[in-house]
């Protein structure tokens, strides 16, 4: 096995506790280094467990010649050594390399102590001297290293059990049983008292003292109490640093012992006993380095290991299973806390239905007021308020992302602050994904612009629409966005059933006006007139309008006095168009009317992105849109322009005339054509689905 590379500083830096015993004399000149016995604890706090590990080592029947002690982050060792009263046991210590990750060494500190082994005080050094002396060997092939966990109390027999064990099975790995210990204070550290309080562990092997299991199952393999010659040791190789953390390390140890031909052997006699401390069942602590060393484990074995974890990661909503060019991948589930998340548009950046996703986004919960806008159950967003942010949730119902898309309209700039503050308090990053930079419910931009001026630069990444709105985004906030497309509106079925059942008729030009509610960056009589008369110079053309009864209605129900366009419906009245007047529809009987037009206009002054032109791409209707804000970047087919506020009639006229040259040059919507425009859309989807995971696990750097 190729020598640590921290083996020279743990020579240099070593330091003995105790006093040397004859037992750890250097050879005479020329004289074969006899073999010999070492015990390895690796430790990171737990300093009382050592405290009752060594004092328990000084009780055995056969003194180890040697403790070694590798710290991994601990500086607070010394201090607790010094504490003790003299040990039984000559001592060394040495600190494994401190990880640039959360992760402990584990692999690589009992790796330390292993090569360190090979090294023995030589007899004059004393036992505090300024100037510790080691003499430096290769080790003897038939030295026996026992590795124990700092939470086990050794058996007074253990270090004889085991090496009576390695003499009788002097190339095998060899492991004792622990038994379980309750949380009490323990009384004495006597073998009958430990015996009558501990519970041995229902899966693993536990011979009776004296007798050996010779087991197949390399996955019983544990580290908290196990031996090896040291020629076996460099057969095995060591342990694999590249696993770092809790988990994986020890069963891939016993793995590539299987791979050597070293046997696995369970050794009756090798008892200890574990301390208690507290754990959570599953690890969930743990759940990302036993993720990260199960995937290490299964590219080196093609398997993974620690199932029942995982397993039940998976049942608590941690761990999401998905396959992966064939192969099963595991990987940690990113619970997003997505304003809003029932929208379809934010339904449709998970993956298609059917296929999985680590990506879950939490249900809205309950708005904040009953009298929420139709077709937005969740307005005004309850989960933009601190205090639900920062109530006290567990792994299972926490949040690792905080995703704004929009509803934050009624909320102060000030009030914005607050929710990402809260946000930095808990340590959740926030994720702004810019649809509007105009509010095209609002004339007055200034509400929004400073909304904006909260949101974008405090966000730890900003997502757009369009490269268009990236442009300006840099432009006025110096933010560079991801631009990521609009989903899909329609249900990818429903793509699909719109070609086996068209709606639109083929001797006709349908063009479609929807004028809504009439939002304030709705242009209405100019666009109307413009495109009636576009639309009266093309074999037939017809202008269908729709409109809601909140505008058009005079009295009744519907009737509502700040909405109610009398000039409007005068207009409406008095043309040529085919009017259709309605509450909002259902998707259903959206989907339908948008599939009977040939053509779309959308009638806008100003805005942003357009949620309304996807919806008539998944349905193949031609879209024609304003030059202002994003839309031609978004993917309009056709603009129209404005100037200075002023409607340019031609170029709308034009528009509508390339529209129906359009219509007229191609084929009728096919089922072929909807089954292509279905998989673009499930295509596309997925890479939405992928980028959106993608921004999530670099923020979380998972």
């Amino acid at each position: 096995m190729t020598p640590h590379p921290y083996t020279a500083a743990a020579e240099t830096d070593a330091k003995p506790v105790g006093s040397p015993t004859d037992a750890l004399e250097s050879p005479a000149p020329g004289k074969a280094q006899r073999p010999r016995t070492v015990i390895i604890t690796t430790v990171h706090g737990r300093h009382d467990h050592l405290r009752k590990q060594r004092e328990a080592l000084g009780a055995s029947s056969l003194l180890p010649d040697e403790h070694l002690i590798i710290t991994m982050d601990d500086d607070e060792l010394a201090q607790a050594l010094a504490n003790e009263s003299a040990s039984e046991v000559p001592t060394r210590t040495a600190a494994a390399p401190s990880s640039l990750s959360a992760a402990l060494p584990l692999a690589a500190a009992r790796n330390i102590g292993a090569e360190l082994s090979k090294s023995a005080l030589r007899p004059s050094t004393a036992a505090h001297s300024e100037s510790s002396e080691f003499s430096s060997t290769e080790g003897h092939a038939e030295d026996l290293l026992i590795f124990l966990d700092v939470d086990c109390i050794p058996h007074p027999d253990l270090v004889r059990g085991y090496l009576q064990a390695a003499q009788e099975n002097p190339g095998a790995l060899l492991c004792g049983p622990v038994a379980y210990l309750p949380e009490t204070d323990l009384q004495d550290l006597s073998p009958r008292y430990l015996d009558s309080l501990a519970e041995p562990h229902p899966a693993r092997p536990a011979p009776e003292p004296g007798q050996y299991t010779q087991d197949s199952n390399y996955d019983l393999f544990w580290s908290l109490s196990f031996a090896v010659r040291r020629s076996v040791w460099e057969n095995i190789g060591g342990f694999d640093e590249r696993f770092t953390g809790y988990g994986g390390e020890d069963t891939d140890f016993a793995q590539q012992a299987r791979s050597r031909g070293v046997g696995l052997c369970w050794v009756g006699a090798a008892r200890a006993y574990h301390q208690h401390h507290p754990v959570s069942n599953p690890p969930v602590e743990h759940v990302d380095d036993i993720l990260a060393n199960g995937r290490r484990f299964a590219n080196k074995w093609g398997r993974w290991p620690m199932q029942g974890w995982i397993a039940a990661f998976q049942e608590r909503g941690l761990v999401t299973c998905l396959s992966r060019d064939g192969d099963t991948d595991f990987v940690r589930t990113i619970r997003v806390a997505s304003v809003p998340q029932s929208h379809v548009y934010i339904r449709h950046l998970s993956p298609p239905e059917g296929e999985r996703s680590a990506v879950v986004r939490l249900p809205d919960p309950p708005a904040r007021r009953e009298d929420h806008p139709t077709g937005a159950p969740w307005w005004p967003p309850r989960m933009l308020d601190p205090e639900w942010i920062l109530a006290p949730r567990g792994p299972e119902e926490g949040f690792d992302i905080f995703h704004i898309h929009f509803g934050f309209d009624a909320e102060s700039p000030q009030r914005l602050h607050e929710v990402v503050d809260a946000l930095d308090t808990k340590g959740v990053p926030l994720v702004y994904t810019v649809h509007d930079l105009q509010n095209p419910h609002h004339t007055d931009t200034a509400l929004h612009t400073a909304q904006l001026d909260v949101l974008i630069p405090r966000a730890a990444a900003v997502i757009t629409l369009s490269r268009r709105a990236a442009e300006i985004i840099e432009d006025r906030w110096g933010v560079r966005a991801r631009v990521v497309p609009h989903p899909h509106v329609v249900d990818l079925p429903l793509i699909q059933d719109y070609g086996v059942s068209p709606r639109r008729k083929p001797e006709e030009f349908r063009l479609g006006i929807h004028l809504k509610s009439l939002r304030q960056n709705m242009s209405t009589i100019p666009v109307l007139e413009a495109a009636l008369e576009a639309v009266h110079g093309i074999p037939g053309g017809i202008l269908q309008v729709n409109v809601h009864r909140d505008v058009y209605d005079d009295a009744g129900p519907e009737f509502n006095p700040q909405k109610h366009d009398p000039e409007l419906v005068q207009w409406l009245n008095t043309h040529p168009v085919d009017l259709r007047v309605h509450n909002y529809f259902t998707d259903g009987e959206l989907y339908d009317y948008i599939a009977g037009l040939h053509a779309s206009l959308l009638p806008y002054r100003f805005g942003t992105h357009s949620g309304w032109m996807e919806a008539c791409h998944d349905l193949g209707t031609t879209v024609i849109a304003p030059d202002v804000g994003c839309y031609a970047s978004q993917g309009a087919d056709l603009t129209y322009r404005w100037r200075c506020d002023e409607l340019d009639v031609s170029s709308l006229r034009q528009a509508v005339r390339d529209a129906a040259v359009a219509h007229g040059r191609r084929a009728e919507d096919s089922s072929h054509r909807c089954t292509q425009r279905r998989q673009w859309r499930t295509d596309q989807r997925r890479q939405i689905a992928a980028v959106h995971e993608d921004v999530y696990r670099q923020l979380l750097q998972r």
